[in-house]
């Protein structure tokens, strides 16, 4: 799986000790979505820290097989809301492979490579 980072007002010694914390704490969803190419899994987390109320701000967009999925977490500990980002994508991500699994999609029609300029947004930013 392809993880890429963002980071906005935190420490270089934050954004190594969350990129570590969340690639190990992430093993988990890629070993769930196993079955999905390596270039049809896209992971990108956005950390934000929010110096006004002391809180972190985690949204995390996972793309699979075509299919874009969100969630937005914000806590007072980083490393919480990236657990929670972790178990929601979790979730969202077996409401889908059932959903194929019900419609008798195949896999292979939905794990086929994306052409570039129909590839989903990469960020919030392009939303």
């Amino acid at each position: 799986m392809n993880l890429r980072f963002h980071f906005k007002n935190t420490t270089e010694a934050l954004k190594e000790d969350l990129k570590l914390y969340a690639e190990k704490r992430f093993e988990h969803l890629e070993r769930f979505l196993s079955s999905y190419q390596e270039d049809n899994k896209i992971l990108t987390i956005d950390i934000e820290h929010h110096e006004r109320h002391e809180s972190y701000e985690v949204k995390s967009t996972l793309q699979i097989g075509g299919k874009v999925l969100h969630h937005t977490e914000m806590t007072h500990v980083p490393k919480e809301a990236i657990d929670k980002a972790e178990a929601n994508l979790i979730r969202q991500a077996k409401k889908h492979i059932e959903h194929i699994r019900e419609k008798g999609i195949p896999l292979e029609k939905v794990n086929k490579e994306l052409p570039e300029e129909e590839a989903p947004p990469m960020s919030y930013d392009n939303i």
